[in-house]
């Protein structure tokens, strides 16, 4: 049977977006939260019911919507961050694509609240893809979003939400990333008049001891490297932050959370074998690379990127957590001469010893198999610096 071929509505091709970049309460406050940062907020509050998934409440002092504006907020590709092609390779900001709000308003009930400088703002209301009449409304300092009602024209979406605990956890988990990125920043988060988070604006250290523990702050090595285009900053952990699992590893480039495993590998591999498998450092950097070194346009939800050349920010990411590490090392007697003569000479002397079975020289014949497979890209990375 042939299908015709047609064209989608605005709505479907809208809820198709939202599959994409709306999955769970937690990547709505994601979209809206870069947006606030976009708009230069120095604080953020917000406050969410049912973990996000009756309402969800961004409000923030940053410069506003004009009144006039306020119909385009929700409409797909709408944008003040870029204007031509070549602005897609030399992005500043955290938002650029323009659909974020169209994707949350075609799945939820949108209403919008924006001021500039004390002046009379403008409300607007978003539902069921129609958006209402700009109305007046009280002048406040910046922005206010307010989501209801997430999913409720895609019950089929809303089924596979979890628990309101599991949710609620991805709320303050991505709450958390922002706060860690962004330390100057306040930001405050709520959940059914519960406070969860109050962070008042700091250095990175004191954010880290407020988002985990007063005694991380004893517990931090601070790392600031600079090669070439290069910056690096932030702070690793020592040993007494090691955990059986990971969750407390933060990497940002240029202030955006990213997940890359190669990159983590060369974190975990500055740590040598201070560490063992299955073990998990503590740390948060931040990667400062030339906008027209990557490339961000590659995932829906901007978490994964493509650079230019990775294995040179490997190499450069992996000398930086080694010399924030090399105080460390230095307190270790002989570290990295070990000496196993003495300790396995009885071992080795029995005629029945297999040196294949040896878990040192596993170990051994383990890193240099590793080594001979990263050697060649570790030195075309050495040539550029």
């Amino acid at each position: 049977m042939h299908l015709k071929i047609q064209q989608l509505s605005e709505d479907l091709r809208n809820k198709i977006s939202a599959g994409e970049v709306v999955d769970r309460p937690a990547s709505v406050i994601k979209e809206l939260l870069e947006n606030c940062i976009d708009a230069g907020a120095s604080k953020i509050d917000i406050i969410v019911e049912s973990a996000g998934q009756q309402t969800i409440q961004i409000t923030d002092n940053g410069h506003g919507i004009p009144v006039e504006e306020l119909p385009k907020a929700c409409e797909r590709y709408s944008t003040s961050k870029i204007a031509t092609v070549d602005d897609l390779f030399k992005i500043h900001t955290l938002g650029f694509r323009g659909e974020a709000l169209a994707s949350i308003a075609s799945v939820a009930e949108v209403e919008i609240e924006s001021a500039i400088n004390d002046k009379e703002g403008g409300k607007i209301k978003h539902v069921d893809g129609v958006s209402s009449k700009v109305s007046p409304a009280p002048g406040i300092i910046g922005t206010q979003i307010t989501v209801r009602n997430l999913f409720y024209n895609t019950p089929a979406r809303r089924k596979f939400l979890k628990s309101q605990r599991v949710e609620m956890r991805h709320i303050i988990q991505m709450v958390r990333r922002f706060a860690l990125a962004f330390p100057k920043i306040g930001f405050s988060l709520k959940s059914d008049d519960k406070s969860i988070m109050n962070y008042q604006s700091e250095q990175l250290k004191e954010r880290i001891s407020a988002t985990f523990d007063p005694t991380y702050s004893q517990n931090l090595l601070p790392v600031k490297f600079e090669k070439g285009d290069y910056k690096i900053t932030g702070f690793v952990g020592t040993l007494n932050l090691v955990r059986s699992r990971p969750g407390e590893q933060y990497l940002f480039l240029n202030n955006r959370y990213i997940q890359d495993r190669l990159l983590n590998s060369a974190v975990y591999g500055a740590y040598q074998s201070l560490v063992n498998r299955g073990e998990y450092p503590f740390f948060v950097l931040n990667l400062e690379v030339p906008t027209d070194q990557v490339d961000i346009n590659v995932h829906p939800m901007k978490i994964q990127v493509r650079f230019k050349d990775e294995w040179r920010i490997h190499h450069v990411l992996k000398s930086s957590v080694s010399e924030a590490l090399s105080s460390l090392l230095d307190t270790i007697p002989d570290f990295g001469k070990p000496s196993y003569e003495n300790n396995f000479s009885n071992s080795r002397n029995n005629p029945q010893y297999n040196p294949n079975q040896d878990t040192i020289n596993f170990r051994a014949q383990h890193q240099s198999s590793e080594q001979s497979l990263n050697s060649a890209g570790l030195e075309r990375a050495k040539n550029y610096i």
